[in-house]
């Protein structure tokens, strides 16, 4: 008997034709409750999640849709539409680091794919949204600008910004004292004879 043809795979079918029938009917709410239950029954069940995604989205839901898409990114992560829609859905929910992470990690991944360069647009853009969201909040909070010229990596990463490496050289050139590869100063301390 082969893995279509299991008792549970047939079991599953009544469950899959419901949730597929509220899909149609565009009924989101039953679409959901039906996709749920059967993620309930078979939690990898691949049609189930993503179909759970896209109604949560229909929903105006973005937070439990970015979380499905997570899902499905687990359960598919070479799947580059599954990581282009959870880059997409965290850009909408305003974290815009983990986004580029996702947008540059498609990219890197299919570099030949028509969407490859979609993606290297969206971390362009990305880019300069948070340097402008950087310059920002320098300008309002003098710790974070202070924590900026001193460890830019820190302030960044503790304000839950991620520049892509073309962005980071594009900050780096903008703000003073913000210099990674900058020889160490020379120690300035008297010496002692």
């Amino acid at each position: 008997m082969n893995a279509f043809s299991s008792p549970q795979r047939h079991s599953l079918e009544p469950l899959r034709a419901l949730v597929e029938t509220h899909l149609r009917a565009q009924e989101w709410q039953e679409c959901i409750a039906a996709c749920r239950a059967l993620l309930k029954r078979d939690r990898r069940h691949h049609f189930a999640q993503e179909t759970l995604a896209t109604a949560l989205m229909q929903m105006g839901n973005v937070d439990d849709a970015t979380s499905a898409v997570a899902r499905l990114v687990e359960l598919s992560p070479r799947d580059p539409f599954h990581r282009l829609r959870y880059a997409t859905l965290l850009q909408m929910r305003g974290k815009h680091g983990d986004s580029t992470r996702e947008f540059e990690r498609v990219a890197l991944m299919y570099p030949d794919e028509p969407f490859a360069g979609d993606a290297r647009e969206a971390v362009e853009n990305l880019d300069r949204l948070q340097t402008s969201q950087i310059f920002l909040l320098a300008a309002e909070q003098l710790p974070f600008r202070w924590l900026l010229e001193r460890d830019p990596a820190s302030a960044l990463e503790e304000n839950g910004f991620y520049l892509s490496e073309n962005g980071l050289d594009s900050l780096k050139q903008m703000i003073p004292g913000f210099d990674e590869d900058a020889p160490p100063e020379p120690n300035t301390a008297p010496k002692m004879h």
